[in-house]
Formats: structure tokens, C-alpha cells, sequence
């Protein structure tokens, strides 16, 4: 009894990772390729993507983190994309020392949006467990704030919105609406989430197209730029973020590790299936089609081969992501 109690135990992550791979394609072929844009989206003539939080930084007087946060500025709104890891749980914490260093206050922020409930975009392994979000491990007023959650987050007591479709952030900008990602070991042995929904930020850059702007990228590149030609019909003119292409240890190794555990969690695929740089190569082909004018790969969960293949792949068109550099479209 008790070895057949043991064998179930083993085979349920597979049992339950292949259900959420159904599920993952299910809401992909029903819900994401049906979607519509909403109404009166409008454009923005201007767009800066300010990185508050990342692997690298532009000067060693800013902090960095395994996390990601980035101050999207256009003309009517300044929107905080994501609120970084906050490891040691400090207040104030590095988003929030990295924002006085660069001018921003958080009176200038109108809208936060969460790409999706991972511990490096809520503020921490707390938030992540207890399904909700910070910006640093105090107290913070945000009554002030519009805020766009994934499914699976929320915060009582301030305008929230959970996003499960396509909805206006403000004008020119949309979110694409969440892509569902079945997760082997991160979703369905260590966290109760078996899928990851993310949403990605897409912004109508008058005179341009659409850029998007990407936390972890969980939903796959070429399935985040399928959704936008269907969604908007306009030229791709940028992709900005987390594309989640970890195919060396060069991150880990910067926290003294031996183990690339970003090559087996977060991929959406079987631990003896990790993503090869033939993955990124075919990747990056497939970008490439959509012509797009303007690429900057975050090192947040790629590593430095695949930060190198999208500056040759690109050349000029590439801009480090660098915290505290300013990506000006």
C-alpha cells in the first residue's frame, strides 16, 4: 500500500502537467484567437519604457535584482509594469530606492499593472503564496492607483481589475489579454497554480505600430505576436522584456550557483526538455518575419548566449535593457 501511495505521489505532477497542457491549449484555441480588441484604444505619439528593476543596470549606483519592473511613460500615462522580487523583503525596497534615485515618485504613477503571480514580479515569495502584491515590504497608499491583475491576484480595498480578456489600460495602450502557460515543476509541485495566465502590455505608437512589452514571456514569443496581428492588425513595431530563453547557467552563476534552474522551471516544459539554442535561433526567425524596429531582451530570465544572439540577430535595431536607460520609441 505504501509503495503504490509513493508511485501515485511520483506520477501525479506528470498526470497533472499533461491535463494543464489541454487546458493551455484549450483556452488558447477558444478564448486568446477569438479575442476582439476593445472599442476607442487611440494612440500615443510618444512611448518610454524606463527598467526600475532588472539583471543589469546602466551605473553601479542603482540596484538590481532577479526581478523586473519597468515605468511605461506615453502621453497620458505613466504606468508601473511590474514591482520586481524584493529578495530580502527590505522597505524600502530596491524598486522603491531605484525610483528616488530616477526622479520617479509614485504620485506621477496613475496605473500599475502585474504581468502575472510569480514571486520576482508581486514583491516576493509572501505575495506570491498569499495570491496579492507589493511594491516594497511596508506600508504603501495605492488607493490612487487604477490596477490590472492576471487571474489569481488580487488586493481588496483598492481599484482592481482582474484582466481575462483584452482590455484598455489607458489610450494607445492595451492589455493583450492572458495567455495561459502549463508549468511542470514551478506550477504544479511547488505552487498551487498548475497554469501561468500572462498578460503583456501593447502599446499603438502613432505613425509606428504596436509595441509590446513583455514581463516573463511564459506565453511563448510566437504566440504573444500571433495574438497581437489578431488583435490589432498593425505592423510590430517593437518587443521590449522577458522572453524566458535561460539555455546557459551565465545567471546563476552571477548568485554563486551551480544549478541553471531556469532551464527546468518556468519553460512550460518537461525537465528533460529544456529550451536549446536552436529553440531561441527559431525564435528569433520568427520575429524576424514581423520586421520589428526596435528589440530589447531582458536578462531577467534569458541568459547572456541568448542576450547575444538577439544583439546579432538585430544589430542596430537592439537596445540594452539596462536599469535606469531609458528605451525612447
Amino acid at each position: 500500500m505504501f509503495k503504490q501511495m509513493m508511485g501515485l505521489a511520483a506520477a501525479w505532477p506528470f498526470a497533472s502537467y499533461f491535463w494543464e497542457k489541454k487546458r493551455e491549449a484549450k483556452f488558447w484555441e477558444e478564448n486568446c484567437l477569438s479575442w476582439n480588441p476593445p472599442p476607442a484604444i487611440g494612440q500615443t505619439k510618444q512611448l518610454e519604457i524606463l527598467p526600475l528593476i532588472d539583471w543589469y543596470a546602466a551605473n553601479d549606483s542603482l540596484d538590481t535584482e532577479p526581478g523586473v519592473s519597468y515605468l511605461v511613460k506615453t502621453d497620458d500615462n505613466t504606468i508601473l509594469f511590474d514591482l520586481g522580487y524584493n529578495v530580502k523583503q527590505e522597505h524600502p525596497s530596491p524598486l522603491m530606492k531605484n525610483m528616488v534615485k530616477l526622479g520617479v515618485r509614485m504620485g506621477d504613477i496613475d496605473t500599475i499593472v502585474i504581468s502575472h503571480h510569480h514571486v520576482d514580479h508581486v514583491g516576493g515569495m509572501k505575495n506570491q503564496i498569499k495570491g496579492t502584491f507589493s511594491l516594497t515590504n511596508g506600508p504603501l497608499d495605492l488607493s490612487d492607483k487604477s490596477i490590472f491583475l492576471p487571474p489569481g491576484v488580487s488586493r481588496p480595498g483598492i481599484n482592481t481589475m482582474q484582466v481575462n480578456r483584452p482590455v484598455k489600460i489607458g489610450t494607445g495602450i492595451t492589455s493583450t489579454g492572458p495567455i495561459y502557460s502549463a508549468q511542470f515543476l514551478l506550477g504544479n509541485t511547488l505552487f498551487p497554480m498548475g497554469v501561468t495566465p500572462e498578460q503583456a502590455l501593447a502599446v499603438d505608437v502613432k505613425d509606428k505600430g504596436i509595441v509590446l512589452i513583455v514581463g516573463c514571456g511564459h506565453q511563448r514569443l510566437d504566440r504573444i505576436l500571433k495574438l497581437a496581428k489578431n488583435l490589432y492588425h498593425k505592423p510590430i513595431y517593437g518587443v521590449i522584456g522577458g522572453l524566458h530563453f535561460p539555455v546557459t547557467a551565465s545567471r546563476i552563476e552571477k548568485l554563486g550557483g551551480r544549478f541553471q534552474v531556469q532551464q527546468y522551471l518556468g519553460t512550460g516544459r518537461l525537465p528533460w526538455d529544456p529550451i536549446t539554442k536552436d529553440d531561441v535561433l527559431e525564435q528569433i526567425s520568427g520575429l524576424k518575419e514581423y520586421d520589428p524596429s526596435v528589440v530589447s531582451l531582458s536578462a531577467h530570465d534569458s541568459c547572456d548566449w541568448s542576450l547575444k544572439a538577439f544583439k546579432d540577430a538585430f544589430g542596430d535595431r537592439y537596445h540594452e535593457l539596462l536599469v535606469g536607460d531609458p528605451i525612447v520609441i
